[in-house]
């Protein structure tokens, strides 16, 4: 009897010590958690992962314990058939007619009114020109030496008239001068534009003011026979 107890005491006896050292280890693995949540709850520090390997205990082996036998299966009735019912036909749905809008009042678009233009200042009529009175050499005062006759166009028979453009300044002096329709000879043209070119005129007036003028002024020369 001593002798058939004793290798199942010691196989008790090594599980015993099998599951104290598994519990020792899984203390120090709780520890390690537990130090390593602490650490990361103050400091975060990142560590590389670790293997801890875990001894455990073989099982004992026993003997499969064959299964009862399965009891036969009683013949089932077969279900009989039930009808089929008939679908019922389903009502359909009310149609929801939607009600008509109600027509908008239109209102004709308000135009706005332009801004009345401002009030134009009457201008006064602009007054009419005073009347230009023409430049005169006619005036006793004036002393204008007739032009000569040239003595070549006498022999020759030459005579005719003479018109030329007379530029007449404000003080009456003769500012420029020129041909405006030849006699048909040059010496008479010629003794004309220098006799009319030191002249004095009566200057022309627009009212009582002298101005500037254009003036034709003709010349003629005549044979007396």
């Amino acid at each position: 009897m001593n002798s058939m107890s004793t290798p199942f005491n010691n196989n008790t006896q090594s599980i015993g010590n099998m599951l104290t050292f598994i519990g020792v280890v899984l203390l120090h693995i709780l520890g390690l958690v537990w130090a390593a949540q602490q650490l990361s709850i103050t400091e975060p520090a990142v560590t590389p992962p670790s293997v801890v390997g875990v001894l455990v205990a073989p099982e004992p082996e026993t003997k499969p314990v064959p299964p009862p036998p399965k009891p036969e299966p009683k013949p089932q009735p077969k279900p009989e058939p039930k009808p089929t019912p008939k679908p019922t036909p389903k009502p359909e749905p009310a149609r929801e007619v939607a009600p008509e809008p109600e027509p908008v009042p239109q209102t004709a678009p308000t135009v706005p009114t332009p801004p009345a233009p401002p009030a134009q200042q009457a201008t006064p009529a602009p007054e009419a020109p005073a009347p230009v009175t023409p430049p005169r050499t006619d005036a006793a005062h004036l002393n204008n030496p007739a032009p000569q006759y040239p003595a070549l166009s006498r022999r020759l028979g030459e005579q005719g008239r003479v018109m030329l453009d007379v530029y007449i300044l404000p003080d009456g002096s003769v500012g420029e001068i020129k041909l405006n329709k030849s006699s048909g000879f040059p010496r008479l043209d010629n003794a004309a534009l220098q006799a009319v070119k030191n002249w004095k005129y009566v200057p022309a007036k627009r009212g009582n003011k002298p101005i500037a003028f254009w003036y034709v002024q003709p010349v003629s020369f005549v044979l007396n026979n």
